[in-house]
C-alpha cells in the first residue's frame, strides 16, 4: 500500500537518497574511466600491517578511517608554505592507500589522481591566502586539511547517503524541537540551525569537525574566492562544533535518534531504499527486519566490546605495573607489596567483566515504539516528539554545584578508605583510581551502544539509582581521562613520528629506486 499523499519529509528522504546514490555511482564510474593505476606490490605487506596497527590508535567511526589516513598523508607529504607547487600528489596518495588496503588495485584512474593533485594545489593556494589575511598558522592549516581531506575522500570513496540522511534528520528535528526552549540570546538564535546540523552529525554519524566543515560549506555554498566570508564561516563552524547550544541539542538528538539510526543501517545494507519508501507496507517491513538485525548486532558488539576492553585494561595494567608500580615499591619500600599489586592487576578487568551482566539489548516495546515513530514521521506527517520537554538553559547555581560536588566525594572517600585498609600507598592508589575510572567510562560507552537503539526511556529502580550514585564520579573522571588521551593521543603521535614517517619515506625511496632500475633496463633493450 502506498501513501495517498506523500509527506514532505518522505519526499525529501526519497529525493536525497536517490540523488546521493546517483552521485556516488557517477563518481565511482568516473574513477574507473580511462587508464587505471596499476600499483606495484613493493612494500604492500608492510604498509597493510602498519595500517592495521595504526587503526587501533584511532578512536573514530569506521567510515572515518580512510579520511584519517588521507589526512596523515597530506600532513606528511605536502609543504603548504613552500613556493613550489606540489606535483604527483594524487598518484602517491592512491598508491599509499592501495598498499594500506583502503583501495582495490586498478580501481582509480590516472585522471582521478590528476584531479587530486590539482585539488591539492588549489588548497595550497587557499592556505597562502589565509596567511596573507593573518589567520594563525595552526588554524588555517586545520581548515585547509579538513576541507582537502574530506573532498579527496569524496573523490575516492563517496558516501553521500550519510550526508543525505543527516540532512533529512536535521529538517525533521528543525520542525520538531521547541526552538524557543533552547535559545537564550539573539546570538544563539542566529546560530541555532548551524548548531542543530552539527548536533545531528555528532549524534547520528559521530562525525568529526572535518566532515561537518565540508558538508556545511556545501550547504552554505562557501568558496575561498570570497576570502572574508570564508574566514568568518570557518570560525563560525569552529564555535558551533563545541558550543554549549550544540551540546544541548546533541543530547536531544541522541534521545530521539534511534529511528534514523535504523534508517542509516538500512541504507548501508540496501541500495533500493528510495524505491522502498514509495510503498509504506514494504518499507516498514524492511525497517522492522533491519531493526531486529541491529538488535542482534548490538548484542554481539557488546560482547566483543567487553572482551576488547578487558584485554586492553589488563595489558595496559601489566605494562603500568612493570614500568611504575613494581619499580616504585622496590625503590621506596624495598619489596613488592603483593596484595595492592594483585588488586590493581585483577580488579579493573573483573570490574569491566561485571558490566556484561547489566547490559541488555533493547526491548520488544522499544521496537514497537520505533516502528510507530518512523511510520508517523514519514507517512502521516505527525510529530512524535513531545514539545513539553524540559531544556535546562540556565547554568547550575553555585550552591547546587557545591552540593553536587560534595555528593561526588562520598564514593571517592569510601574508595580511599577501603584502599587504606588494604595498605595501598599513594602511587598504588592513584593507579587504582585511574584504571577504575577508565573501566567505568568504557562500560558506560558500551551501554550507550544499546541505548542508541532505544526510543523509550528506561525506568531506573532504587538499586539502579544507588549503583549510579557510586558509579557516576568514576564515569566523569574516566571521561575526562579519555578526552585528554584522545586530544593528545600519544600512541598515535608516537606511531606517526617514530614509525610512519620513516617507514613511508623508506618505502617511497625504494619504489623510486626500483622505478629507476626498470627505466634503465628498458633503455638497455
Amino acid at each position: 500500500m502506498s501513501p495517498k499523499s506523500p509527506t514532505p519529509l518522505l519526499l525529501l528522504l526519497q529525493e536525497q537518497l536517490a540523488a546521493a546514490r546517483a552521485y556516488d555511482t557517477e563518481i565511482l564510474a568516473h574513477n574507473a574511466e580511462g587508464q587505471t593505476m596499476l600499483v606495484p606490490g613493493i612494500g604492500k605487506n608492510i604498509s597493510t600491517a602498519y595500517e592495521q596497527l595504526r587503526k587501533s590508535a584511532e578512536s573514530v567511526e569506521e567510515y572515518l578511517l580512510l579520511q584519517r589516513a588521507i589526512r596523515r598523508f597530506y600532513n606528511r607529504t605536502v609543504a603548504f608554505s613552500s613556493p613550489k607547487k606540489p606535483s604527483g600528489v594524487g598518484g602517491e596518495l592512491v598508491l599509499e592507500l592501495t598498499h594500506a588496503g583502503y583501495l582495490a588495485n586498478e580501481s582509480v584512474s590516472t585522471g582521478t589522481a590528476t584531479t587530486i593533485t590539482r585539488l591539492t594545489q588549489e588548497y595550497v593556494e587557499v592556505y597562502k591566502k589565509l596567511g596573507h589575511a593573518r589567520v594563525p598558522r595552526d588554524v588555517r592549516l586545520a581548515w585547509v586539511l579538513d576541507l582537502l581531506t574530506v573532498e579527496t575522500e569524496a573523490l575516492l570513496n563517496p558516501h553521500y547517503k550519510l550526508t543525505a540522511i543527516a540532512y533529512v534528520a536535521f529538517q525533521h528535528y528543525l520542525s520538531s524541537f521547541p526552538r524557543e526552549k533552547f535559545v537564550t540570546s539573539d546570538e544563539e538564535d542566529n546560530q541555532y540551525e548551524m548548531c542543530l546540523y552539527v548536533a545531528v552529525h555528532q549524534a547520528l554519524l559521530k562525525s568529526d569537525i572535518a566532515t561537518v566543515r565540508y558538508n556545511l560549506g556545501r550547504i552554505y555554498r562557501q568558496s575561498s574566492g570570497k576570502l572574508g566570508a570564508f574566514i568568518d564561516f570557518n570560525r563560525s563552524v569552529d564555535r558551533a562544533f563545541s558550543s554549549r547550544l550544540t551540546q544541548k541539542l546533541k543530547q536531544l538528538v541522541n534521545r530521539y535518534g534511534a529511528p534514523f539510526r535504523i534508517v542509516r543501517s538500512l541504507c548501508d545494507d540496501r541500495d533500493d531504499v528510495p524505491e522502498l519508501l514509495g510503498n509504506q507496507e514494504v518499507f516498514l517491513q524492511a525497517y522492522d527486519q533491519q531493526m531486529l538485525k541491529e538488535y542482534r548486532s548490538v548484542a554481539m558488539r557488546l560482547k566483543r566490546g567487553i572482551i576488547k576492553s578487558i584485554v586492553f585494561i589488563f595489558i595496559t595494567k601489566v605494562s603500568v605495573g612493570l614500568a611504575i608500580e613494581i619499580p616504585y615499591d622496590i625503590l621506596v619500600h624495598g619489596s613488592v607489596a603483593i596484595l595492592p599489586l594483585a588488586v590493581n592487576l585483577l580488579f579493573p578487568p573483573l570490574y569491566m567483566a561485571s558490566f556484561g551482566l547489566g547490559l541488555r539489548p533493547p526491548s520488544r516495546a522499544n521496537a514497537e515504539a520505533l516502528h510507530i515513530y518512523i511510520d508517523q514521521v514519514l507517512y502521516t506527517g505527525k510529530t512524535p516528539i513531545d514539545h513539553t520537554i524540559r531544556v535546562r538553559t540556565k547554568p547550575m547555581s553555585a550552591f547546587a554545584k557545591l552540593v553536587y560536588t560534595l555528593f561526588l566525594f562520598v564514593p571517592l572517600s569510601m574508595m580511599v578508605y577501603v584502599l587504606m585498609l588494604l595498605h595501598f600507598n599513594v602511587v598504588q592508589g592513584f593507579i587504582f583510581f585511574v584504571f577504575l575510572s577508565t573501566a567505568s567510562y568504557l562500560g558506560f560507552r558500551l551501554s550507550r551502544m544499546s541505548r542508541e537503539l532505544e526510543l523509550l526511556e528506561r525506568q531506573t529502580k532504587l538499586s539502579g539509582a544507588v549503583r549510579d550514585f557510586f558509579y557516576l564520579p568514576f564515569i566523569v573522571m574516566g571521561q575526562w581521562i579519555s578526552s585528554k588521551y584522545a586530544r593528545l593521543n600519544l600512541v598515535a603521535y608516537i606511531l606517526d613520528i617514530l614509525v610512519e614517517l620513516p617507514l613511508k619515506t623508506v618505502l617511497r625511496l625504494v619504489r623510486q629506486w626500483v622505478r629507476f632500475l626498470n627505466e634503465k633496463h628498458e633503455e638497455m633493450y
